[in-house]
């Protein structure tokens, strides 16, 4: 009998094992379940629309949020599902699918950058009074760490090494310390940059020239600076990375289009044309790696275990 018992353990064990390893495969491979999802604002100065869809079908968008104030640009933080964005004298925070919104700041005027720094539970944002400010992720402790005589636009933190990366009216690029303090003018960013994204890991910059109709790139340090893309037809605004697939989206007003490139501007495309001019970008992208490494590994040391119930 005891040994009927040990057969029916190890059985079991096998098919509970086999079932951990089909799902690790399955998760890892997984397209649609887990599909990437771009965020988009678009609507102008008037009125702010957030809208939403998989990167597979960005035709089918869904509205998240609808203000009567102007929606510019958003930061996401996935870990905790949670959406922040601004535009004109507000700044929100909801979940990801738009619900349960809340005004964490007004009161400063219009901007067009903002960044969240979830090591230190901060947030920052530009404004076109030439300001840019810091508070807590619920809004708290507001302070101005830095003011200019110039509009500020396009805001990126790079938390790595402790940056604040800008553009600005004057067409410069500047960085600072996350206080605010230790500023340097980077890079020349074109004719007028708006939108800047980072890609600390290989030491890269990117940012829209909304004038000049152009995205560029550079080093962090402002050296080596390359056009990416140049176009009659549109002016590029809002620019985000997805370090996941290694890809490069920009929105363009005038054209209304989304548009999508390699990291060294090659293989450009338009994803999608949007009803309004669109603005802030983002993308979210689910990882499933962890789960599916977790599933895989239980289903090798189940199998293992089976082979040394059966050696013994």
């Amino acid at each position: 009998m005891e040994t009927m018992s040990v057969n029916y353990k190890s059985l079991y064990l096998k098919y509970l094992a086999a079932i951990f390893l089909m799902l690790s495969l399955w998760l890892g491979s997984s397209s649609t379940l887990l599909a990437a999802t771009l965020y988009w604002t678009e609507g102008g100065f008037s009125s702010g629309v957030i809208k939403r869809a998989p990167l597979s079908n960005l035709g089918n968008s869904e509205t998240i949020s609808s203000t009567s104030d102007a929606s510019t640009v958003m930061a996401i933080d996935s870990g905790s599902g949670q959406l922040y964005w601004t535009g004109n004298d507000v700044l929100r925070r909801s979940n990801l699918d738009g619900s349960s919104v809340d005004v964490l700041s007004n009161g400063f005027g219009f901007s067009e950058g903002i960044a969240i720094n979830t090591n230190s539970n901060s947030m920052y944002w530009t404004t076109w009074g030439g300001t840019i400010q810091m508070a807590n992720l619920d809004g708290s402790n507001q302070q101005t760490i830095f003011t200019d005589t110039q509009q500020l636009f396009g805001l990126a933190i790079d938390t790595t090494y402790g940056y604040l990366y800008w553009a600005a009216d004057d067409t410069g690029i500047y960085r600072s310390r996350l206080d605010g303090s230790n500023v340097q003018y980077v890079v020349d960013g074109g004719i007028e940059p708006l939108g800047i994204t980072l890609d600390v890991n290989r030491g890269k910059m990117y940012w829209a020239d909304w004038q000049g109709q152009s995205v560029w790139r550079a080093n962090m340090d402002g050296t080596g600076v390359e056009r990416l893309y140049n176009t009659a037809s549109g002016f590029p605004i809002g620019i985000t990375l997805d370090l996941f697939t290694d890809k490069l989206y920009w929105s363009e007003w005038g054209s209304n289009n989304i548009m999508r490139a390699n990291l060294d501007g090659t293989s450009i495309e338009i994803l999608h044309q949007t009803t309004n001019g669109p603005w802030g970008l983002a993308v979210v992208t689910p990882v499933p790696v962890p789960a599916a490494v977790w599933l895989f590994g239980s289903g090798l040391l189940g199998l293992i275990g089976v082979a040394r119930r059966k050696k013994s």
